[in-house]
């Protein structure tokens, strides 16, 4: 019976201490909770501090929460800078794009200032003046078709049709439509294109507006030629642009494919700085890419003075990639 009674009082202190622990244990966690509450207050106020959750009391339990919410929050930091970056980009491109629009508007208004004021030699004027207005709305509606192309192919439900095409036949079409405009630029050009189809799985307008746009690009920063050629290998089709230039540089290589991207020299060309950004969309549009890589070489002709004049110049190659197809009525298996 004794033994009995000494069982029943260490029973009855056990509960106790237990009871007495596991409500010291309670209050704790609730102490640190209320804690941790309140830090994640003040970190909410201000998400640019790199701070993190540090727990008042060890628990393995709360351990795991406390690092989820950590990564949680660095998470939330990251596409917050990557916001304000974005932002910033954003700002500085509507001011790109003001300032496009607003050179060739600036330039109309004045002309047309110019006529209405009197004079003498109103018919010189006026020719002269129409020559001015007429480049000043065509490099409006340059950027303005620039500006929707961009757009509609960004957009959410914008889709290609696919079907087999001569790659070959229709870059040789685009070649002889710029031939003028990139004979006056004064460089050389030369094309090695095969005298085979060259079938890809592509769309013909997207394909036009990709060899438009490089040709275009060609024209404004190539230095001395632009050689056009097309590669078959291994399933695929390869268009390659390759020439000089002593505007782009190997640096600028990573970001040429980044919309309204222009460095200081290509600014005073003008254009937009959606050219590549629309043909490298239009390719992955196909199932394609559009790649740029950059190496630096000397000038063509080897000559102090001309290395001099131009600077280091650097050979650019963009290459298209298609999915090859075989040729309507090419022979298969039998």
């Amino acid at each position: 019976m004794e033994n009995f009674f000494w069982i029943q009082i260490f029973a009855l202190v056990f509960f106790i201490a237990a009871a007495a622990y596991f409500a010291f244990r309670y209050f704790a966690l609730e102490h640190a909770l209320r804690e941790t509450a309140l830090e994640l207050t003040e970190i909410q106020g201000d998400l640019r501090q790199n701070r993190i959750l540090c727990l008042p009391l060890p628990d393995k339990g709360l351990e795991r929460l406390m690092e989820s919410i950590n990564g949680a929050l660095e998470q939330i930091r990251r596409e917050r800078l990557a916001y304000e970056k974005r932002e910033r980009e954003f700002q500085q491109q509507i001011e790109n794009i003001s300032h496009d629009l607003r050179t060739p508007l600036t330039v109309i208004l004045g002309y047309l200032k110019w006529l209405k004021s009197p004079g003498e030699n109103a018919s010189f004027r006026l020719e002269e003046s129409l020559d001015v207005l007429e480049r000043g709305a065509r490099s409006m509606e340059h950027l303005v078709s620039q500006f929707y192309a961009f757009s509609r192919v960004n957009g959410m439900d914008f889709s290609l049709e696919l079907e087999r095409l001569d790659v070959c036949r229709l870059l040789r079409e685009s070649l002889a439509d710029n031939y003028g405009s990139l004979e006056r630029e004064g460089f050389s050009l030369e094309s090695r294109l095969p005298e085979h189809p060259v079938t890809a799985l592509g769309n013909r307008d997207a394909c036009e507006r990709i060899f438009a746009n490089m040709l275009q690009n060609a024209g404004r920063y190539a230095h001395s030629y632009l050689d056009v050629r097309i590669l078959e290998s291994c399933g695929q089709v390869q268009v390659v642009f390759q020439n000089d230039s002593a505007e782009i540089k190997e640096d600028d290589i990573p970001n040429l494919f980044d919309r309204f991207y222009r460095n200081d020299v290509a600014r005073k060309k003008g254009g937009s700085g959606l050219g590549l950004t629309i043909a490298k969309s239009l390719a992955e549009a196909m199932g394609g890419s559009l790649t740029a890589q950059a190496l630096p070489t000397a000038s063509p002709g080897g000559g102090d003075a001309d290395r001099d004049a131009c600077g280091t110049l650097t050979t650019v190659l963009f290459t298209l990639t298609l999915a090859a197809v075989a040729a309507p009525g090419a022979a298969g298996p039998a």
